[in-house]
Order: C-alpha cells, then structure tokens, then sequence
C-alpha cells in the first residue's frame, strides 16, 4: 500500500462505516422475552464500550472520552473520542478529530420466528490512522450474516511540496483489505467511485449452519423436514438483505 509524504497535519477526514446483520430463530413467540434478554445483555453498553475500546487500541489510538447510553425497551450507543500515538495522560495529547461509535438496532417484532439484530459502527479519523485497520476485527468480532461497509475520503491537504492532494493512501476496493480467510466465507458485491474518493462493499455468508441461528432450539430436536424448512427461511431473509439497495 502506496503511502504520500504530508507537509504538516493530515487534514483529511478517512471515514468507515459498517451495518452488520446477524440472524436469530427463535422457534416461537415464547423465545422473544428471551431472546430481547440475551440481546440487552450481549449487546449493552458497557460490553459495547470493550469492543470499542479494543478497535481502538487495534489501530494505534488511545481513548480520550467516552459517551454511552442504553435505551428502553432495547439498544445501546457508545462513541469513543480518540488520539494517535502517545496515551494521554497530559494536555499535550493530540487530538485528532476522531471518534468511533457503535449503536444497535434489535428487531423489535420478528417475522416468522427470525429475528434481526443490526449493529452500524463508525470510525472517523484524521492523523496517520487509517480506518481501513479494523476491517478483519470487526467481521470476525460479529461474524455477521450480512455487512454493509462504506469508506470515504473527504477534505484536501497538501504534500511535501505543498500541492493539493485527495488522498493519503491508494484504495481500488475495500476487499483487498479483508482476510481471503474471511472472504471465502462470503459472498461479495462492490461498487467503487475512484474520482470521489467513495467506496461501497457488501458481503453475504455463504453457507447456512444452523445451529449458529437456533435459539433455545437444539438442532436435534428438528425434523428433517422443519430444518430444511428454516434453513430455506433464514436464506430468504439474508438474500432479501443482501440484495437491499444494490
């Protein structure tokens, strides 16, 4: 990866963006209390704050503030502060116009027994720091059924010689930043607009374990027929969000 030599501050704003969608068969409406509990305390604010955390120490940064808040009847948010380099521990520290920021979206009424839990996280940097970093931590943190990325550039600064630049790093596609481990799970589809700086990726699981999307359901309680059946469910709604938007 090509880096360019900046005169001075990177004033340009890297930005990276993931709604991640992880499935749930519930078996029957009974789960649902169940299931809400699960996610309320999977998925809290405080267990979101680690995760944050550890992306951020995953790239370099180190945590300045952090703002988080669980809501009623469910969800969550976190946004994190950051800086590069040094851990600040005194009014030296370096702030660069960075944040990252979680918030879920559980699926308040399942439809058929399938529940979908979203997550969108942002990672907005400016500095050395390139977003780019967590991709691999993030998928394998979720291991999501359907993810949504988004990575764009935006502003101007200048090199070395102090002519105006659009870019610090060259990016083709955001898969050539994701583990070939990781992409021969997945299905993927991406559209890449180089002049402006915008970069769209979306992946899709290949292959249906089911005993991943049971819950409270042992696998072999099911009838050839029923795991066939849910399996074909499942599909359908990963197919239905995978081909949104495209």
């Amino acid at each position: 990866m090509s880096k360019i030599s900046l005169h001075g501050f990177n004033n340009l704003t890297k930005s990276l963006s993931f709604s991640l969608y992880k499935l749930h068969y519930l078996g029957d409406e009974d789960a649902v209390a169940y299931y809400n509990a699960y996610i309320a305390q999977q998925f809290c604010a405080d267990k979101l704050n680690v995760l944050l955390t550890d992306i951020c120490h995953a790239i370099g940064g180190n945590v300045l503030n952090v703002a988080k808040q669980n809501y009623q009847p469910q969800g969550a948010s976190v946004t994190l502060m950051i800086s590069e380099g040094a851990k600040p521990e005194s009014l030296v520290a370096h702030l660069d116009k960075s944040h990252l920021c979680i918030h879920t979206y559980p699926d308040e009424a399942p439809q058929n027994n399938v529940a979908v839990f979203r997550a969108d996280i942002e990672l907005s940097t400016c500095g050395v720091i390139s977003p780019l970093k967590v991709l691999n931590y993030v998928i394998e943190a979720f291991n999501a059924d359907v993810i949504d990325i988004d990575y764009r550039v935006r502003g101007m600064t200048r090199n070395l010689q102090g002519e105006m630049i659009f870019e610090d790093q060259k990016v083709q596609n955001i898969c050539d930043h994701i583990n070939t481990g990781i992409l021969e799970q997945y299905k993927t589809s991406s559209h890449n607009f180089l002049t402006q700086n915008l970069f769209h990726t979306k992946l899709s699981k290949k292959a249906i374990k089911l005993d991943e999307y049971l819950f409270n359901i042992p696998n072999c309680v099911l009838l050839p027929k029923q795991h066939t059946e849910i399996s074909l469910q499942i599909q359908n709604h990963i197919d239905e969000l995978y081909q949104a938007r495209i």
